[in-house]
């Protein structure tokens, strides 16, 4: 399995080499804008930056990634998801799933995403929760418990999107929440 690893890992790095070259040779002929370049290990700072854009993510993920270390930037990624809705709800007690579904509940939310009046907003909030929670348990915690868990850096970096939008979504409840508490 970790020779074909290795073998699909030289494959991508050939690909991007090739994309690269390209998008170079578009350029030159001046079929296409400047290309955000792929490096030969991975992807580049500022395509790393247009896909995150959070300070506290980028804090924490984006030497990682640059480095190589996709797995980890990852894991580090959802665990500061995961320290930001603690930090926007005040529930410090709580991790993870458990976590998740006391600040998304669509009966009595801490962040909500919406009024909550109709029932597309009522299933927004309960399938932004369900995702909040199964990105805890489906990325955030086979990288954390599993040795030697690996991720390409296309993966690394759909999911660190992800990560960001969740993150997001998480700011803004928070704003909408605190909107509607003091009013």
């Amino acid at each position: 399995m970790a020779a074909t690893r290795d073998r699909a890992g030289d494959l991508c790095l050939r690909g991007l080499s090739t994309v690269k070259a390209i998008a170079a040779d578009a350029e030159a002929l001046g079929l296409s804008d400047p290309p955000i370049f792929l490096q030969a290990d991975g992807f580049d700072s500022p395509t790393f930056d247009q896909v995150v854009d959070d300070d506290a993510l980028r804090l924490t993920s984006r030497q990682l990634f640059l480095d190589g270390y996709y797995a980890l930037a990852v894991e580090e990624a959802y665990k500061c998801l995961n320290n930001i809705v603690k930090d926007l709800t005040g529930l410090s007690e709580l991790d993870g799933v458990p976590l998740m579904q006391r600040a998304f509940s669509p009966k009595n939310p801490v962040l909500r995403l919406n009024n909550l009046r109709t029932q597309s907003e009522k299933d927004q909030q309960r399938g932004y929760m369900d995702m909040f929670g199964a990105v805890m348990t489906g990325i955030r915690n086979p990288r954390a418990h599993e040795h030697r868990y690996l991720d390409d850096p296309e993966t690394a970096l759909e999911l660190l999107g992800l990560a960001n939008h969740l993150v997001r979504i998480a700011r803004s409840a928070a704003s909408r929440s605190s909107s509607q508490a003091s009013a």
